[in-house]
């Protein structure tokens, strides 16, 4: 005995299992036969996952706003892409700033963030502590303090120093910039280090 399921240019075809106490088997063709063929997959919209709502324009696969992670290392659960505001803050007090210029862009896939971004500064005055860039989409979490590659143009270091470079301190969701040298100690630079005339392109990746 054979099930068909036949078609036509409209409608539903449902394959239940009968309604009684028991356990249903639906067996399949084992050395002939075929269940389905398509030769080439095709989805009007996104396909949602982990109890994502699928998109309703373009395609590929859609994640949910807040990730369920996997105990499996070898399981993609989490994909994003967006937007940031590179802003300056100081440890202690906050300056007064004003910007040229404000971007920044990310992707995150499963716990690697990569970020991008440029800050130009127009004036800066006031605050006190070390100088932070703040506003970074996701905190680190990786449990290592990591540093990222950077383009600075008008930072004045310190005598002795020959390089500055971004770093990020495990559970902060800021960078700070340190100057360093032969035979110098790293220093983390402070507000005061920073001229009017400050503009940083940058790139760096953690994991969160």
């Amino acid at each position: 005995m054979s099930i068909v399921l036949l078609g036509s240019t409209s409608g539903s075809c449902t394959l239940q299992e009968q309604a009684v106490a028991g356990t249903t088997t639906l067996t399949l063709p084992t050395t002939s036969g075929t269940v389905a063929t398509l030769t080439t997959p095709s989805f009007a919209t996104t396909i949602g996952v982990g109890g994502a709502t699928a998109a309703a324009s373009g395609a590929g696969i859609t994640f949910p706003a807040t990730a369920s992670a996997s105990s499996d290392a070898n399981t993609l659960d989490d994909y994003e892409e967006g937007t940031w505001t590179p802003t300056v803050t100081g440890s202690t007090t906050n300056p007064t700033v004003g910007y040229a210029a404000q971007s920044g862009f990310y992707t995150k896939i499963g716990r690697t963030v990569n970020i991008q971004g440029r800050m130009q500064l127009n004036s800066i005055s006031g605050g006190s502590g070390n100088f932070r860039l703040s506003g970074l989409p996701f905190a680190n979490n990786g449990g290592l303090t990591g540093a990222g590659t950077s383009w600075f143009s008008f930072l004045n270091l310190s005598a002795g120093y020959t390089m500055a470079s971004l770093y990020l301190e495990n559970g902060n969701s800021f960078l700070s910039i340190a100057e360093s040298g032969d035979n110098v100690s790293a220093n983390q630079l402070g507000i005061s280090a920073f001229a009017s005339n400050f503009d940083i392109t940058f790139s760096f990746t953690y994991i969160t």
